[in-house]
């Protein structure tokens, strides 16, 4: 379904609700400028098995990162 920007600013909800069975493109002045579609949750298997890893990385500051980066020259001659 192609859509105006107008229409979409004022209807966002029925579009939201619409896009989650068809793509909606939305128009301004006669060119497509955006395409709303549904996100297929198993499409992005990646992002999902590094959730832990960016909740570990949080407690992560720059001094700590540093350190870390830099503990592998320590032994070096």
């Amino acid at each position: 379904m192609i859509i105006t920007a107008t229409e979409f600013k004022n209807k966002v909800g029925e579009y939201l609700e619409l896009s989650q069975k068809e793509e909606v493109i939305i128009s301004k002045n006669g060119k497509s400028i955006a395409k709303l579609v549904a996100i297929d949750e198993n499409e992005y298997p990646a992002t999902k098995a590094l959730t832990g890893v960016f909740e570990k990385a949080a407690s992560y500051d720059s001094v700590r990162v540093k350190g870390e980066r830099l503990k592998k020259y320590e032994n070096i001659d």
